[in-house]
This record gives structure tokens, sequence and C-alpha cells, in this order.
């Protein structure tokens, strides 16, 4: 990998119908990725059967699902980690566009859809 500094705004997508997710780096170490979440959109729940999950909240808020229909809002600057098999996901219910990077603790740790 050549590359070791990356402007996230450069990266980030949106889309009318979904979230959008796009890749930044992969490797054996770790998968990162920038989240791009309209008013109204979700990132669907799920669980990670074989690593840990942190997102960094950089833009806007996001109702950010614990598991266990628990939820607290996710600002920016704020950290959250969802370790191996523990439920997250998150949906925008607010009025301006989220940010978010999804860094990934193993490049291959599945993906299992759960309840919020």
């Amino acid at each position: 990998m050549n590359e070791r500094i990356f402007t996230l705004n450069t990266h980030v997508r949106f889309s009318d119908k979904r979230s959008v997710v796009t890749e930044i780096v992969s490797n054996e170490n770790s998968s990162i990725a920038v989240w791009g979440v309209r008013p109204g959109q979700k990132v669907e729940a799920h669980f990670h059967p074989d690593g840990q999950d942190t997102w960094v909240m950089l833009q806007g808020n996001l109702t950010y699902h614990l598991g266990n229909s628990e939820n607290r809002t996710l600002s920016p600057g704020e950290l959250a980690l969802a370790e191996q098999g523990q439920v997250h996901g998150a949906i925008n219910e607010g009025t301006e566009d989220a940010v978010f990077v999804s860094i990934y603790s193993a490049p291959k740790i599945g993906y299992v859809k759960a309840s919020p």
C-alpha cells in the first residue's frame, strides 16, 4: 500500500435510494470504509461473527442500534465500538447528511443481518 493519508470527503458518496459504503483500504490487518447516510436512510442492523467494527462519526447524527432494541445518538467526534458478535446498525433520523468511518478489525469479518 503506497497511500497512507486519505482525504475522506473525496471518498464519501451518497445515493437518494440507500446509504452508501465506500471502501478506502483493505489489507491483512483491517478494512476501512467511509459511509454516506442521507436523512431517513439506515445501515441495517447486523453483526460480524469474526471481528470488531469501530465507527467514528464525522458529520451529522445517527441513531445507533446497540441491540436488544437499545439505541443511542451518535454525534460527530464520537466513536462506537461493536465487538465480535455485537449487533449494531443505525438510522439517520435528522435533517443533515451523516458521514462516518468504519474500521473493521479484520478484512473478512463476515456479515449477518439481525434485528435492531
